[in-house]
């Protein structure tokens, strides 16, 4: 059936350009009530001491940060959220590969982003014991990143126009930011166009997605229009106005109004 079957990118663009995705529809309060059910596995803290956790980064809400934050938050587990400047970050000892966020457990780091996040669903339940739904978990790590990279990539242009350009180049119909989203729209309806990425439960991946879609359609990055993804993936914005419509997600948004004033 239509549904279950993966959209390839060639497809995706097409419909993009004729602007026809705009029209899915955001699914009903039943796709709600999952994402708000049982967690995708039993806590790892259950019935064990917590870790002492301490959140290294800048005082800044980028996914790859915030959806541990969130992960942890969401599920109650302290941590220190240390939102810091370079000197500090840098004199932390937590950065392994000389890049942030960190996560320190314990007085230990863990230094990417993919492993933070992995453990922090371990420790909350948003990280599946089923090993196809973790994989697909890993799997939308993996892709997100790649279209991270991809943008951040242009960063270091310094001429205004050419780096509207580029990313103009990377959102068109066959460019490569397309391309790359469209492979985690395809793993959201191979899951059955339920808004996760995995089974019919919470994961990381799906809060860190949730924070990409954000920062993609937030107005800030010249050449990427605002309605861009939610014009071209509809399962994605659909994922994102799920998740920001959560209490809980509500409630960090209300303790960090400097970030989410008026999202």
């Amino acid at each position: 059936p239509d549904a279950a079957r993966a959209l390839r990118p060639s497809q995706l663009g097409a419909r993009c350009r004729r602007g026809t995705l705009h029209r899915a529809v955001m699914g009903g309060a039943d796709q709600l009530a999952a994402m708000r059910a049982a967690p995708a596995a039993a806590p790892a803290s259950a019935g064990s001491r917590l870790p002492t956790l301490r959140l290294w980064y800048l005082d800044h809400h980028f996914w790859r940060a915030e959806c541990v934050r969130l992960c942890l938050y969401m599920a109650g587990i302290p941590f220190e959220d240390k939102r810091v400047g370079y000197d500090e970050l840098y004199g932390s000892g937590m950065l392994t590969f000389g890049t942030f966020p960190a996560l320190e457990v314990d007085g230990r780091p863990i230094a990417q982003t993919h492993a933070m996040a992995a453990y922090a669903g371990k420790l909350a339940g948003m990280y599946p014991a089923d090993p196809w739904l973790a994989a697909k978990v890993d799997e939308a790590f993996g892709g997100l990143t790649d279209a991270t990279d991809l943008v951040t990539g242009t960063m270091g242009i310094r001429d205004p126009g050419q780096k509207s350009r580029t990313r103009a180049g990377y959102c068109a119909a066959d460019g490569r930011l397309t391309m790359l989203l469209s492979g985690l729209e395809s793993l959201l309806v191979q899951n059955g166009s339920n808004g996760l990425f995995a089974g019919d439960s919470l994961t990381v991946a799906d809060l860190a997605v949730w924070r990409a879609v954000g920062w993609l359609s937030c107005g800030v990055l010249d050449g990427i229009p605002r309605d861009y993804v939610s014009r071209c993936f509809p399962q994605m914005w659909k994922l994102h106005c799920q998740i920001d419509s959560m209490p809980r997600v509500a409630e960090w948004k209300q303790r960090n109004p400097h970030h989410y004033r008026g999202r």
